[in-house]
């Protein structure tokens, strides 16, 4: 039966923190019955995979689950095609956002009949040099693309299913920064896009699933010469419809 919404999470080796973070989405899930929990899990090997398997047994949520690693990407749009709601609330775990703020964001999206609702991090506390990447990677986008949002990189979501798939199907994606190239895909298909502030959660000293930090300035590179190609794609004729 398709819900009017999901709430996805990606999960690797997150097995000190998954159960609280199910908990916490219970509990917007009991008062919203239309309402889905899709978690997809990628390759874990601290024992997330088999917790997962124990507690989709004792909680309600649909879950999308591989030993093998597919990459975030790859997990994302596994996830997307397990969702039946209209729309997607997207959301990194591992303790990086409080769930509490998924009804301000799930009725800003309906409220403004939006395409894309995207958080943007405030009250950072994490690692130095992914501030200030994450900083300058903003500005540039923004340069490149002519326009002014903030943090575009934020793992925090709400998407409007039908147009997700439609950028997903008809565009490739570098392995990292993805919700970032979605965002900018956003924008092409002018879009209705708005921002709301997110406190992010995550500490300095927090060992970060996403990129690690000795590879974190290679793969800055990589993605901001894959900005240049996306803004070069833009003016052939093909890419404008």
């Amino acid at each position: 039966m398709n819900k009017s919404s999901s709430l996805l999470i990606l999960v690797h080796n997150e097995i000190d923190t998954i159960e609280n973070e199910i908990v916490e989405i219970n509990k917007f899930l009991i008062n919203n019955s239309n309402s889905e929990l899709v978690i997809v899990q990628d390759g874990s090997t601290d024992g997330t995979y088999e917790k997962l398997n124990e507690l989709k047994v004792k909680y309600n949520f649909i879950l999308n689950s591989l030993k093998e690693r597919r990459g975030y990407t790859q997990a994302f749009i596994d996830g997307v095609n397990s969702c039946s709601g209209n729309t997607i609330l997207f959301s990194d775990s591992g303790g990086k956002y409080n769930f509490k703020n998924i009804q301000k964001f799930l009725n800003m999206f309906k409220l403004k009949n939006l395409d894309l609702l995207a958080g943007y991090r405030v009250k950072r506390k994490d690692k130095f040099l992914r501030r200030f990447l994450s900083f300058f990677y903003s500005k540039l986008c923004n340069i490149l693309f002519w326009n002014n949002f903030k943090d575009l990189d934020c793992g925090f979501k709400v998407f409007k299913k039908s147009k997700l798939l439609l950028i997903l199907e008809n565009y490739k994606f570098t392995k990292s920064l993805l919700t970032s190239q979605l965002f900018i895909y956003f924008i092409k298909k002018k879009s209705n896009i708005y921002q709301l502030p997110i406190e992010y959660l995550e500490i300095k000293d927090r060992k970060s699933r996403g990129i690690p930090m000795n590879k974190i300035l290679i793969i800055s590179i990589l993605s901001i010469t894959n900005l240049f190609k996306i803004r070069l794609n833009l003016n052939k004729k093909s890419d404008l419809n």
